[in-house]
């Protein structure tokens, strides 16, 4: 019987996942490479298609007045080779984490300049909320 948290579930490819990011002034925008000076392995994202206030409050616990999102889906980052996990946590049920592709087994390849821009680039930019487009 026991109230534990639910195990993680296999994400299908056709799965939309939110980037949650801050815009310009107040925020440095999205994060496409790891910190690893803080020990960072993974980029946190979200499942499922989440507002920007929604995933700031997942993100930050609060809304943030900068708050902005990207969307992708788990089938682009899986093409490029990286790994997509639902890695859920206390603070966040939607949790996801996306490694990096596996040069061998349990040898990630570096995260570098490159594997950010391929990053980058699994996100589309029509995707991206916020809105009126000045055209």
């Amino acid at each position: 019987m026991g109230g534990g948290r639910k195990p993680p579930y296999e994400i299908p490819n056709e799965s939309t996942l939110t980037q949650y990011g801050e815009r310009p002034p107040g925020g440095e925008g999205f994060r496409s490479a790891l910190r690893p000076e803080t020990g960072e392995t993974e980029m946190s994202l979200i499942i499922g298609e989440v507002s920007a206030e929604q995933a700031s409050l997942l993100v930050t616990k609060m809304v943030q007045p900068f708050a902005d999102r990207r969307l992708t889906t788990a089938g682009r980052l899986r093409e490029c080779d990286f790994r997509v996990v639902h890695s859920p946590t206390r603070g966040n049920p939607l949790h996801v984490s996306v490694f990096p592709p596996e040069i061998a087994p349990d040898e990630p390849a570096e995260w570098d300049r490159a594997m950010a821009e391929l990053f980058d680039q699994c996100f589309t930019d029509e995707d991206k909320a916020g809105g009126d487009s000045d055209g």
